[in-house]
């Protein structure tokens, strides 16, 4: 079970990689897609603690570090508490802190590049559950 778990994750990991920047080269016109510009990870409360805290070296390629703390779960072993801080290594910081007596329902992180030179980043509480295809 924890194994399928974790092949989940690394399939909407690699799912989720887009490489859509653009590097012309004059002398033969050619356009290579070389870079990630955005880059998410969504997990909801069912999801093992050992894949929430390896999520956080996910984005070290875009100097983004990202920490998993406190994760507090309810007696049908959900998800109800978690703390998740992302900083850049310009100094920016995004947070989320949720406790709850429901389980989440899903949370996204994510990186993203695509109107910002830098890489702009996030946390977000989503308000829908995340629903898998076996």
């Amino acid at each position: 079970m924890k194994i399928s778990k974790y092949l989940l994750i690394v399939l909407l990991l690699l799912a989720n990689l887009k490489g859509f920047s653009q590097n012309k080269n004059t002398e033969n016109d050619t356009i290579s897609y070389s870079d990630t510009i955005r880059q998410e990870v969504v997990f909801d409360s069912n999801d093992p603690d050992e894949a929430l805290y390896a999520m956080q070296n996910i984005f070290k390629n875009q100097k983004i570090a990202t920490e998993i703390l406190n994760i507090k779960r309810d007696r049908n072993n959900k998800i109800i508490a978690i703390e998740i801080k992302m900083k850049s290594d310009d100094g920016r910081i995004k947070e989320l802190n949720i406790n709850k007596i429901k389980p989440i329902k899903a949370i996204k992180i994510y990186v993203d590049k695509t109107n910002n030179p830098d890489w702009d980043f996030g946390i977000e509480e989503l308000i829908e559950e995340v629903h898998y295809s076996k």
